[in-house]
Formats: C-alpha cells, structure tokens, sequence
C-alpha cells in the first residue's frame, strides 16, 4: 500500500510537531514563541509535509513590507525562515512539494521576490532551490553560531 503523502498549510496546533523536527534536523533552533508568532502571522507562508498522517517535514516563511514598500518604492518580499525533513524522507520530493506549495502561494498574495539563507555544505538543499528557479545572490560569511558561511539566494523578479 503506497503511503498517503499530503502538503497543507501548518496549524497553530502543528507547533510542538514543527519544534520536534526543527530540533532533530536543524542545529538553528527558535523558541516556541518565535514559532507561534510565524505560524499565527503568515498562516499561508507555513506549511508541513504529512505522511499517513504524521508531520514528517515543514517550511516556515514570512512576508517582508519594508517601509518604503508602504509608498510604492520596494516590492514585498517573502523570506524562507527555516525547512526542515525528517531524515528518512530527505531526496524524498517532500522539500520540493513544500517549496512548489509556498512559492505558489506568495505568487497569489503578489510577492514577486523570496529569499533565504542555506548553509554553504548543505548541497543537497543548493540544488534542490538551483532547481525550484533560485540562484546564489552572494555569500554570508560566518553567517551561523558555528561560524559556517551561507548562501543567500533569491527567486523572482528581482533576480
């Protein structure tokens, strides 16, 4: 029996799911505060992975209005906060379904630019956004805790 793969916007109640894999996967973890203020405020721009019915993955985003965004001068901009899958799913498809559904969804509320921040050694996750129409915009030097450089990329109009 083939397994019963779904992709939905995460829920306020999906946080402690969301917090348990973020800490498994990532060694950049936020508060449960932090997660219940992305969550609540950019419900589209939040979504998890679910197989049979379990959270195996998830992507947090937000939407960006600098201020001079407000007057017409910038356009709005998406950010991917954080992406994470549980080990056994990675080079599933599971992180691109996720982005597919996130990118489709910040098409729909006008955001033309997304970017987000990816470890240099992370190649799997380069290529995975090389192939979802982001390129490398620069390096962040010592960008993590542990002083590991990343990639800011971007996807977009702005490209």
């Amino acid at each position: 029996m083939e397994a019963l793969i779904s992709i939905r916007q995460a829920e306020l109640g999906d946080i402690n799911d969301i917090i348990k894999i973020n800490r498994l996967c990532l060694p950049e973890n936020y508060s449960f505060d932090f997660f219940y203020r992305i969550i609540s405020e950019n419900s589209y721009g939040c979504v998890v992975a679910e197989i049979d019915e379990k959270i195996q993955g998830y992507v947090l985003s937000r939407t960006e209005r600098p201020l001079s965004s407000f007057i017409g001068l910038q356009s709005i901009k998406g950010h991917i906060i954080s992406i994470a899958v549980l080990p056994q799913y990675r080079r599933s498809g599971l992180g691109t379904k996720m982005m597919k559904y996130i990118m489709n969804k910040q098409i729909e509320h006008k955001i033309e630019t997304v970017y987000l921040e990816v470890r240099v050694s992370n190649i799997a996750a380069v290529e995975m956004y090389k192939n979802l129409g982001y390129s490398i915009r620069k390096e962040l030097r010592n960008y993590y805790r542990d002083g590991e450089s990343a990639f800011h990329m971007e996807w977009g109009k702005e490209k």
